[in-house]
């Protein structure tokens, strides 16, 4: 599960950095950024389980199984509730939405250094070992914050050219 946590987190923060014109939009479309990738990813996952399934039985899967894929999987959709809950925190504080995608993007770069606490913590690593693994979780955050930088959303292209 913390694999497709960071898959998720990463993708979803590549999103939010990618898009642009968040001044345009209202707070419903914003959900709907936030919500699309992971239901897309969702979506990605029912399918590609199942044909795996199907390869392995060698048929087709019967409707109980496809359900059972789909209760599986749909634990990933729980992924959207963090983000969405710090845009409903922000967004009753006043803050505009892009300071909210912002505050969203920075949470999911820290969240990584979490993850990386956990994955290290089951894996039984101890002091320095553990402290590299959440070290290694923000280094990965950090590389996606420099990219936001780097692909200022509409500035990147100009006229076709870099």
């Amino acid at each position: 599960m913390v694999g497709r946590v960071v898959y998720a987190t990463i993708t979803l923060m590549s999103v939010l950095i990618i898009y642009d014109g968040w001044e345009d939009l209202r707070v419903i479309d914003v959900v709907g950024v936030i919500f699309g990738p992971i239901l897309a990813m969702f979506i990605a996952h029912v399918f590609s389980a199942s044909l795996a399934m199907q390869v392995t039985e060698g048929r087709r899967l019967r409707w109980a199984e496809r359900v059972a894929i789909i209760r599986t999987e749909s634990r990933f959709l729980l992924l959207a509730v963090p983000p969405l809950a710090l845009l409903a925190v922000t967004h009753l504080a006043g803050a505009s939405l892009k300071w909210s995608i912002n505050i969203i993007v920075w949470a999911g770069a820290a969240s990584l250094g979490y993850w990386g606490y956990v994955a290290g913590r089951r894996a039984g690593l101890k002091r320095w070992r553990l402290v590299g693994a959440v070290a290694g979780g923000l280094l990965v955050g950090l590389v996606i914050l420099v990219l936001q930088v780097l692909l200022q959303p509409g500035k990147v292209f100009s006229g076709g050219e870099l």
